[in-house]
């Protein structure tokens, strides 16, 4: 694992010639004709990523940190996740797995904080969400689920009719919950109580150009970890409507929803193993 600043990695940038990573983190922006390699390596960040040995003597980058930053820029396939921990002040974190042929890599950032390394390589789609769900189940940790029974919402009734805490509690009371149903999918929305890691999938060089042709999926997985327990959020389309699914946040129902997930980008069921066209 490399652990530096969001300057180191604009350093790594610049000596090894990437220019986009990761836009979705909100990174420094790498100008090509402005940040040479040899105005990079005036910065003084370049001096410690030399002794801990991503730099060698002549400026270059050390090769497997190269090969992550590679798979990064060409990826195929990501996820991104947004992690937030309650607390005064609240912690933010920021993260994209991202997938190039059957290699994995994550690049978190915290603030100005960034940690990039390698999740491993798959080549078939149960290696690839095993590997998948296991990242996401290392960033969140392990915690058991909510005793809840599992509760249908739907999506534009919610969307329409909740805007804080107090219409959220109002609407759940009008929709024939029990009492400790009612209570955890409240805490599960509120981030002063509970940890929340929103997903979502993300296919380049699949989507409009005002996206810079990149796919983003249309729908998201919430883990949700409440003072009773995890709960996962997921969105399903039936009958021409979308329902919010609010189930307790077992390792295979979270597993699940992120396969779902990622398989609704125009990859379909090859999200594992498709390839972009450049």
């Amino acid at each position: 694992m490399l652990t530096t600043t969001l300057d180191g990695l604009w350093v790594l940038q610049a000596v090894t010639g990437i220019e986009t990573l990761c836009p979705e983190l909100g990174l420094r922006p790498l100008l090509p004709r402005l940040d040479t390699a040899e105005r990079a390596l005036r910065h003084p960040i370049a001096d410690d990523l030399a002794e801990i040995g991503v730099l060698d003597g002549s400026g270059e980058a050390d090769p497997m940190v190269r090969e992550w930053l590679t798979v990064i820029m060409r990826r195929d396939i990501a996820l991104m996740l947004n992690l937030s921990f309650p607390g005064d002040p609240p912690r933010m974190t920021r993260v994209s797995i991202s997938r190039f042929a059957s290699w994995w890599v994550v690049l978190e950032r915290c603030d100005q904080e960034v940690r990039l390394y390698p999740a491993g390589g798959a080549t078939d789609q149960a290696a690839a969400g095993e590997l998948l769900v296991g990242q996401v189940e290392r960033l969140c940790g392990v915690t058991e689920a909510a005793p809840l029974r599992p509760v249908t919402l739907e999506t534009k009734e919610l969307l329409d009719r909740v805007r804080d805490q107090d219409s959220l509690r109002r609407y759940l009371a009008s929709q024939q919950l029990d009492l400790d149903q009612q209570q955890t999918v409240a805490m599960a929305a509120d981030p002063a109580v509970s940890g929340l890691a929103n997903i979502v999938a993300i296919q380049p060089g699949a989507g409009p150009e005002e996206l810079a042709r990149m796919a983003i999926g249309d729908t998201a997985v919430l883990i949700s970890d409440t003072p009773a327990g995890r709960v996962c959020v997921e969105n399903i389309d039936t009958g021409g409507r979308r329902f919010q699914i609010v189930s307790p946040g077992t390792r295979a129902d979270v597993a699940q929803a992120i396969l779902r997930l990622i398989a609704r980008l125009p990859a379909g069921a090859d999200w594992h193993s498709h390839r972009r066209v450049v």
